[in-house]
């Protein structure tokens, strides 16, 4: 049996400009996703997904034909079998045998925190093929998740004429006490965001990616809170910009005043980057009905 793991991801600063050659800021996630896969006599090739909390989401049974013919009418087997084909395509010396596969989620399917990108870099991973090339051909995106599949620390992320740059970082200890992150019970679709973005961005996309690339750098520079929150301010006022939409903070917690929120990755869903002075003033958000909340250190590295 051959076993992969992947790390989840969030990203905190560039998002939708990370797909324009902007730097971004990105977290790899302590919760990930597992792949096993071992060959097997029978037939068909097996697969099961794994929820988080051990129960059974998915499990089929398919053939080579079926993967290559990709008649599924279920969302999530059709991209499975979209992976596989592309699979095929560079290695289908793999598909003379048979397979068992098996994967588990660490983290709900519905935050947002990579379960495609986990999917796509263990199957890259078991293929041996390039998994910025699978993503390409799949799931399409900047690939910083990808990126952070593969990561243990923060990192720069910037993609420029198909070329990938990964600069490792570190958060300041002195911010992370103060940094959660809280799940807003919406799960955003990324394409669908990309897509937006692309129809709504302003017109003056090098000033903007430039700007975005100067305040990535800025908050990673950041020597305390206050500066910290002012960058990150900054910066959502320049994405809402962007991409015509008003700041999360603006939208849904404009009476929070113990710290700012910022929208992370894809905005309208998923998780946001909260600050506080300490624990409590997190109540206001569980009020809210918001109770999936972290601290740093719990969530990412």
């Amino acid at each position: 049996m051959q076993n992969f793991y992947s790390h989840g991801k969030l990203l905190l600063t560039g998002e939708y400009v990370v797909l324009d050659g902007a730097k971004a800021l990105a977290l790899p996630c302590k919760l990930g996703q597992s792949l096993s896969v071992k060959s097997i006599s029978d037939q068909n090739n097996q697969w099961i997904s794994y929820l988080k909390n051990g129960q059974v989401w998915k499990s089929l049974d398919f053939s080579l034909k079926e993967i290559l013919e990709n008649k599924a009418s279920d969302k999530f087997k059709t991209r499975l079998f979209q992976i596989l084909k592309i699979i095929y395509q560079e290695k289908p010396e793999l598909f003379e045998k048979t397979y068992a596969f098996s994967t588990q989620l660490e983290f709900d399917k519905d935050w947002g925190l990579g379960s495609s990108s986990t999917l796509i870099n263990n199957l890259a991973q078991w293929s041996k093929i390039d998994p910025y090339f699978l993503l390409e051909k799949t799931f399409g995106g900047s690939g910083y998740d990808i990126a952070a599949a593969q990561q243990k620390n923060p990192f720069i992320y910037q993609r420029l004429d198909g070329k990938v740059t990964i600069q490792t970082v570190e958060i300041s200890n002195r911010l992370k006490p103060y940094i959660y992150f809280i799940y807003l019970n919406q799960k955003q679709n990324s394409r669908e965001a990309i897509l937006n973005y692309r129809k709504h961005s302003k017109s003056e996309k090098g000033q903007n990616i430039s700007k975005v690339s100067d305040l990535t750098q800025s908050i990673i520079h950041s020597s305390d809170l206050k500066e910290f929150e002012n960058n990150l301010k900054i910066h959502e006022e320049l994405i809402s910009k962007i991409i015509d939409q008003p700041p999360i903070q603006e939208l849904k917690f404009k009476d929070y005043r113990s710290g700012i929120v910022k929208s992370l990755g894809a905005w309208g869903g998923d998780f946001v980057l909260v600050t506080a002075q300490n624990k409590d003033d997190l109540e206001y958000f569980r009020q809210k009905g918001y109770e999936v909340v972290y601290n740093y250190g719990d969530l990412v590295y």
